[in-house]
């Protein structure tokens, strides 16, 4: 879900991989207030029994922002165009679908704004969606300020995404999206030996994990790539966005092999029919990066 930096309206299409120093964040907001039209507006903020949320409007984009400081974009969204591509990463996480292309069953951890569900009741209705979102308000703000209900192939399940996985039969997942934040960065107990090895369980033999990852959080980033590499004995599938510093990390769950190579990738974004809503397939196979060097201590 998360994409953005302090503060949300200054960068929505991500967090951004390098600093901006104090005073010209300071600069960058009297720019911004000078312009009314661009001024931002919080038109909900409130305590939910996990973090602050805060929805903030400006310039017809509206975003949910989680923790105290509104430091952490979940769902930005365009109020002329719903489906306008804001954040960058949800085709990365389309992506994932060519590389299995008879999956069907995709579990969802995290909601945040409802932006990607809300695509796969449009452009995937051949797939069921099951949503998993421990946070009730979020569903709420979901329905409330960002036009999304679950129906058709989408349903939302408010519980926690470790208990929902654990109450499931084995290999009944062909493709799990973790994309679930708590305005900080991945909760705890989903960056574990324990949950990783649950999402083995749970997935098909030739099944994906597919993470949201920040590179922002460099230590916390690697950490996770190693344990899943551990977990899962075999280096991730990497791809990073362009304008931000989300990656996507892509886990093939048994002994079956997913395209690797640019070429391959090119050729099943293809296949897969090249597009899923906004996002171009063929595009998101680009951004392709090498599995980084890990140090010994990772873990």
């Amino acid at each position: 879900m998360t994409e953005s930096t302090p503060p949300p309206f200054l960068n929505l299409f991500g967090r951004t991989r390098q600093k901006v120093g104090g005073w010209l964040n300071a600069l960058a907001k009297e720019i911004i207030f000078m312009f009314e039209d661009n001024k931002p507006e919080i038109i909900f903020s409130g305590e939910s029994q996990f973090t602050h949320i805060t929805i903030i409007e400006m310039g017809g984009i509206r975003t949910m922002c989680m923790g105290k400081n509104a430091e952490e974009a979940e769902t930005s969204i365009s109020l002329r165009n719903p489906e306008e591509p804001i954040f960058e990463y949800p085709g990365l996480f389309f992506l994932s679908l060519a590389l299995r292309p008879l999956a069907r069953r995709v579990v969802m951890l995290g909601l945040g704004g409802g932006f990607i569900p809300r695509l796969c009741q449009r452009h995937l209705p051949e797939h069921q969606l099951t949503v998993v979102e421990i946070d009730p308000l979020v569903v709420d703000l979901a329905s409330v300020y960002f036009g999304f209900s679950p129906g058709a192939n989408v349903e939302v399940v408010t519980s926690d995404g470790l208990a929902y996985l654990a109450l499931l039969p084995p290999r009944s997942v062909d493709i799990l999206w973790l994309d679930a934040f708590n305005g900080d960065y991945i909760p705890n107990h989903l960056s574990t030996k324990q949950f990783l090895s649950l999402t083995r369980s749970v997935l098909h033999e030739d099944g994906l994990l597919v993470q949201n990852l920040h590179q922002s959080r460099w230590s916390a980033y690697l950490r996770q790539l190693a344990l899943t590499q551990a977990i899962f004995e075999e280096p991730p599938l990497l791809f990073s966005g362009v304008r931000c510093a989300n990656t996507i990390a892509i886990c093939p769950n048994g002994p079956k092999s997913i395209a690797r190579l640019p070429k391959e990738l090119a050729l099943a974004a293809r296949a897969f029919g090249g597009q899923v809503g906004p996002y171009d397939l063929m595009e998101e196979s680009r951004k392709l990066i090498p599995f980084p060097p890990l140090p010994a201590s990772t873990i």
